[in-house]
């Protein structure tokens, strides 16, 4: 990355600049900056940026997705909430005046203490992870809201076959691979089923946002999709992400998911999978990612957003779930 010139680093709009930096310390009274706040990730929802100033190390994240201030209040709460449990999770800061999210120059922005990551790993010691899990969904805190579609729905047939018309017609090149992908869509669309008893729940328990730490335990990060899901279909989160393989310790991976399911009925999880339908959660979200990429792909205006669409879709495709997939888990999963 090169250095900001002197204009970005005087503008209180630039997030490369110390004025801006300075201003975000001041709206949430974070002490004095040591510096611009550097790029640490870049998730699809917001840039992670850190601000190291006089009080410690944040994590400055820029909104690139709409989020008003009482979803943001919510999912604060439920992060602080799962922390006084003994989840490792960053803390969320807020404004001089109480808010969660605060504008700073042009940008929208939340802030969090900082926790020192790993990078990504679907490797994960599957004891540690089933702990996890059932720390986040024991004594679970209650919701009347309506579990968001995105969870629960699938992407049409008739959206599929625009979407694939579309790519072709635009000369996408995962174009032929989605129109191909899209049979198995609609076929695991027949298996969903509504919700079961939902709670809040993080939402979004990616191997993105469960990492590993120099201190050795999980870290649990990106709180922002946190809200109304089932906790079964989240456990099968848990298990398409990170026990469908074995490792050095587990060479067999039906042992990753009796490890994982023992660890996490010990640690007070509720749910264990029983049935296909129970992996709603997980199909629905891989349907949406897919069909979202090709949505970002068509509107992107630059070859590195073409790009970034086409990783995404490429995450799934590559490494496709089917029928044969979910059985072999709940084969695994009913024997604990």
């Amino acid at each position: 990355m090169q250095d900001p010139s002197p204009d970005s680093t005087d503008s209180p709009d630039s997030p490369d600049g110390a004025a801006w930096a300075r201003e975000v310390a001041r709206r949430f009274d974070l002490g004095r900056p040591a510096g611009p706040a550097v790029v640490a990730a870049r998730g699809q929802q917001g840039v992670v940026r850190s601000l190291v100033t006089d009080r410690g190390r944040f994590a400055v994240k820029v909104l690139l997705e709409p989020l008003d201030e009482a979803e943001a209040a919510a999912d604060a709460a439920f992060c602080a909430r799962m922390a006084d449990r003994g989840v490792l999770a960053p803390r969320p800061v807020r404004t001089t005046d109480g808010a969660v999210i605060g504008a700073v120059g042009e940008a929208r922005v939340r802030v969090a203490t900082w926790v020192d990551l790993d990078g990504p790993r679907t490797d994960l010691d599957p004891v540690a992870l089933g702990t996890l899990f059932g720390t986040l969904h024991r004594d679970p805190v209650p919701t009347t809201a309506t579990v968001d579609p995105w969870y629960t729905e699938p992407v049409p047939a008739h959206a599929w076959d625009d979407l694939a018309t579309e790519l072709a017609r635009a000369r996408c090149p995962f174009a032929g691979a989605l129109a191909a992908d899209v049979p198995r869509h609609v076929a695991l669309a027949a298996l969903f089923r509504a919700p079961v008893d939902p709670q809040v729940c993080h939402s979004d328990l990616w191997a993105d946002n469960v990492r590993g730490t120099p201190s050795g335990r999980l870290a649990v990060v990106d709180w922002d999709n946190s809200g109304p899901a089932e906790a079964l279909g989240e456990v099968c989160v848990g298990l398409v992400e990170y026990c469908r393989r074995g490792d050095a310790r587990h060479p067999d991976a039906d042992d990753r998911v009796r490890a994982f399911l023992r660890a996490y009925r010990a640690a007070g999880g509720p749910a264990v999978p029983r049935e296909r339908a129970d992996f709603t959660m997980v199909l629905a979200q891989f349907g949406h990612f897919a069909h979202l990429a090709g949505r970002r792909w068509l509107a992107a205006t630059t070859d590195a957003q073409r790009q970034a669409a086409s990783d995404w879709f490429h995450e799934e495709h590559d490494d496709p779930v089917d029928v044969a997939t979910l059985d072999r888990l709940l084969i695994a999963a009913r024997s604990v």
